[in-house]
């Protein structure tokens, strides 16, 4: 994660050096292209550090203990993955490239949007990415689409961070549709675009990676799903569907399953302590 936010520091240090070295079309497929294959490598290399080394301090925080990949898996996701990332997500940034230059997203070096800018408009295309994506979410788990589209990506019942973006390559495309729909609504600057991909890239990786961390974001907050959250939808294969905070799934009586989990464990953990 540092390495990602480090990268896009260095790419804001010198924005008029970038525009002047490239043209437009290189910079919003070119770069928006890097930033996701760069950020998700970047992204899954702790954890399959941690998956390889196998660490006695590190597997305390294994979701689902002694599950881990095996490397001949780990090797052919990457590879399905690299295919989904060149013949599959590489097309579909072609395509849209022409609909966010439209839709107002600039290169302008001279209107560089501030910290707040980015903050908040990062923050909006995390609530669009939430509410869109739990609901293509649930019809994906509708039993026509589970069997031709789903299934591919619950392969993995005990998931890890490459597998992230293990699917069918028709649901890479209909994920990917509230993924770029706050972008599209709002027509931010480039760089806002490069950081959300790389954000949303990392959250994607961290609710798949079977870890969960100290340092994770739901650990300090209970809105955010975290891994656990959605290690459950992958073992039960039901319940559970948003991808970013766990508001949708309460609402909608989809996470009554892992909360009565949730509470049998911390009750047996209490249990353990008394005796």
């Amino acid at each position: 994660m540092i390495t990602e936010l480090a990268a896009v520091a260095l790419a804001a240090a010198s924005p008029t050096g970038l525009c002047e070295r490239y043209s437009e079309p290189q910079m919003v497929i070119g770069g928006t292209f890097l930033s996701l294959v760069v950020g998700y490598a970047a992204g899954c290399a702790p954890y399959v550090l941690l998956d390889v080394l196998r660490w006695p301090r590190a597997a305390a925080y294994k979701v689902q203990p002694a599950r881990y990949v095996s490397r001949r898996v780990a090797l052919e996701t990457s590879a399905y993955v690299l295919f989904l990332f060149v013949f599959v997500m590489l097309p579909l940034i072609v395509v849209g490239s022409g609909a966010l230059s439209l839709l107002g997203v600039t290169l302008d070096p001279d209107r560089l949007p501030s910290a707040p800018t980015v903050a908040a408009q990062t923050a909006y295309f995390f609530l669009v990415e939430d509410f869109g994506n739990y609901w293509l979410h649930r019809a994906l788990h509708t039993p026509w689409l589970y069997q031709r589209i789903h299934r591919v990506h619950h392969e993995h019942d005990a998931p890890f961070a490459l597998a992230a973006t293990y699917a069918h390559p028709a649901e890479v495309v209909v994920l990917g549709l509230p993924t770029f729909a706050g972008p599209l609504a709002v027509g931010p600057h480039l760089l806002t675009l490069w950081v959300w991909v790389l954000l949303r890239n990392y959250e994607a990786i961290d609710i798949h990676s079977g870890y969960e961390l100290p340092v994770a974001a739901n650990r300090l907050a209970n809105w955010v799903a975290g891994a656990a959250h959605h290690d459950y939808h992958h073992a039960h294969y039901s319940g559970n569907f948003a991808s970013v905070f766990t508001w949708c799934d309460r609402l909608y009586g989809t996470s009554i399953g892992y909360e009565a989990l949730q509470a049998r464990k911390a009750a047996e953990a209490k249990t353990r302590k008394l005796a």
